[in-house]
């Protein structure tokens, strides 16, 4: 069955700490849908834009501001795709809420999911060694450990992706998001939600 007549345009932006799976659930999602027939669906992921900036000369680290500039430029990204009919997933932290909701002030039409995983967890999953590293202190502004992740006060969906697993979750999402592009925004949030609320 295809959603192509039935959708609007929009942003779908999954959030939350490094190795939550963000990229995980952002590739399901494109796939789910593009099964459903949308075949107009973007990944904007916060490291690829750092490269494609960079080829243009633009070269930015992991600092508030060069972390708000990527950011910022992912907002815009996502506002084009939609402007020209095509749905955008972002896949990024954006720690900080005052940044979420500048985003979100640039793109419009938002579905904001928070990824629930702890810590731990997530450096248990950490194949880069990114935690074991902030843990000792080696590296600089990283979320989860050096600096918090803020949640905001309400989102769309939370995902609890350290209890859940990675189908379930998905599935979840898929269903979610779809409501959210046919209707404006999520019919049951208690049973969408994977968290027990948010």
């Amino acid at each position: 069955m295809g959603y192509r007549d039935t959708i609007k345009t929009g942003t779908i932006f999954i959030t939350g700490i490094s190795a939550s799976g963000k990229s995980t659930m952002g590739r399901c999602l494109k796939e789910a849908m593009n099964k459903g027939g949308l075949t107009e669906v973007r990944l904007i992921d916060g490291e690829e834009t750092r490269r494609r900036l960079l080829e243009q000369g633009r070269s930015y680290g992991y600092s508030p501001e060069d972390r708000k500039i990527v950011a910022l430029e992912m907002a815009r990204m996502a506002f084009e795709y939609n402007s020209k009919g095509v749905i955008a997933i972002i896949c990024s932290i954006c720690h900080t809420k005052a940044l979420r909701q500048e985003m979100r002030a640039i793109i419009g039409n938002v579905f904001e999911v928070y990824l629930d995983c702890p810590v731990e967890v997530c450096a248990r999953r950490d194949y880069k060694g990114q935690y074991s590293k902030a843990f000792q202190g080696l590296v600089d502004n990283f979320i989860g450990v050096a600096e918090p992740y803020q949640r905001s006060d309400k989102v769309e969906l939370v995902l609890n992706t350290a209890e859940e697993s990675v189908e379930k979750c998905a599935q979840v999402l898929f269903r979610s998001a779809m409501v959210f592009l046919r209707e404006g925004f999520v019919r049951n949030e208690k049973d969408a939600s994977l968290s027990g609320g948010v």
